[in-house]
């Protein structure tokens, strides 16, 4: 069934179907001919879709086991036409639209208490946008790739992308964001490297919010038989406007370093991926700011499982520590410690090539030892995506 499938897409301008179906095959057939059949049009599917480094390997694969004369003059045919693409240095450019609208029932992971308890002046009332708050919501999205090969192994690739988050009842915490990046790409079929550079702007219910410049490397290594490996190291200056919160709002700006390291494992329908990451944060301004300093460890696991080429449910959990470096100014008996859990349940439906849609649902869960940041959070989405 795969195999036909695999073929049906395959002609019918469906060639990522094509690819998933046809790897199957290749991985779980029992016959030694439909393997060798397999491979050959999952080559063909890998250059459709611009693979061409899985699909130039296949190829040379089918060669060496000496097919007939017209499937190797076909072979030999691709070959060229792999070669050319690759000469050809042609520049390429993605645009994709989402939007999706959902419900939170804590939009800004506030308290859900109106009175808390400190060591200097006792109980103080909360204002209602410092306490949990309930709403509709929607956010689009619109991104922008730009890729250009610079060698068959090199490339340099540029992103932009454009969000506005809209509540519908309060606009104390719509959020329009704008992240642009460069980076520089090169590897090979096993391994792949990234060096890159992004900046990016959050504007709060139209106010200058938050600034952010980051440098990123990163390493991707194939592993064989559906293991992929990854690490990734990057360094971010994050800045707060000083316009609309004053002076102290630089009290919060911080340096951060991330480190993560990931494992997946495709395995027939299933993909498991593991991710570990530690970072640290220390404060531009120690003096009044040092509290702002801290380090958190995280782990996040998710599966996914594609049910066939239009249906693929997931879900994700991950859990995450931090720790801030000193004692809280308003609450300064105590070093400020939180546990963050989170767990995810959502469904991808490709519709087309080009459009799939998206329902989700969240919860999450935050625990501190200052009761202030305590909260809880539960969210409900679905959207769609255009790809072109």
């Amino acid at each position: 069934f795969d195999f036909l499938y695999g073929l049906a897409a395959l002609e019918a301008g469906q060639p990522n179907d094509a690819v998933f179906a046809l790897e199957r095959v290749t991985i779980s057939s029992a016959s030694p001919v439909l393997r060798s059949r397999a491979r050959l049009e999952l080559a063909r599917a890998y250059f459709v879709t611009n693979n061409l480094t899985a699909s130039e390997n296949l190829f040379n694969q089918v060669l060496t086991s000496n097919p007939p004369a017209n499937v190797r003059q076909n072979i030999e045919a691709f070959l060229q036409l792999i070669e050319t693409r690759r000469n050809s240095r042609e520049a390429s450019w993605r645009w994709s639209l989402s939007s999706i609208v959902g419900s939170d029932d804590n939009i800004n992971s506030a308290t859900n208490n109106g009175l808390i308890d400190t060591p200097l002046v006792g109980q103080i009332e909360l204002n209602q946008d410092g306490q949990q708050t309930e709403d509709n919501f929607s956010n689009t999205t619109a991104g922008l790739t730009f890729s250009y090969p610079l060698t068959r192994d090199s490339s340099l690739d540029a992103n932009v992308n454009l969000s506005h988050a809209d509540n519908f009842d309060t606009d104390a915490f719509d959020i329009d964001s704008v992240r642009a990046s460069a980076s520089y790409n090169w590897g090979n079929d096993k391994n792949k490297f990234r060096h890159g550079l992004s900046v990016s702007k959050v504007i709060l219910d139209q106010n200058s919010f938050q600034d952010s410049l980051g440098l990123t490397s990163s390493w991707q290594r194939d592993a064989g038989q559906g293991w992929f490996q990854s690490v990734s190291a990057t360094y971010s200056q994050i800045r707060f406007d000083t316009g609309n919160g004053g002076a102290s709002a630089a009290l919060r700006d911080i340096d951060q370093i991330l480190l993560t390291g990931g494992l997946t494992k495709a395995a027939g329908a299933l993909t498991h991926s593991l991710n570990l990451y530690h970072a640290v944060e220390d404060p531009e301004n120690p003096n009044g700011g040092k509290h702002n300093g801290r380090s958190f460890t995280g782990a996040a696991y998710s599966l996914l499982y594609r049910m066939n080429p239009q249906h693929t449910p997931y879900i994700r959990a991950s859990i995450q520590n931090v720790e801030h470096d000193s004692e809280h100014p308003v609450f300064f008996r105590t070093i400020r410690s939180d546990e963050t859990k989170s767990l995810t349940a959502g469904w991808l439906w490709q519709v087309k090539q080009q459009i799939s849609v998206t329902a989700e649902a969240s919860f999450t869960d935050n625990t501190s030892n200052i009761v202030l940041f305590d909260f809880s959070r539960f969210r409900y989405q679905a959207g769609v995506r255009l790809n072109f």
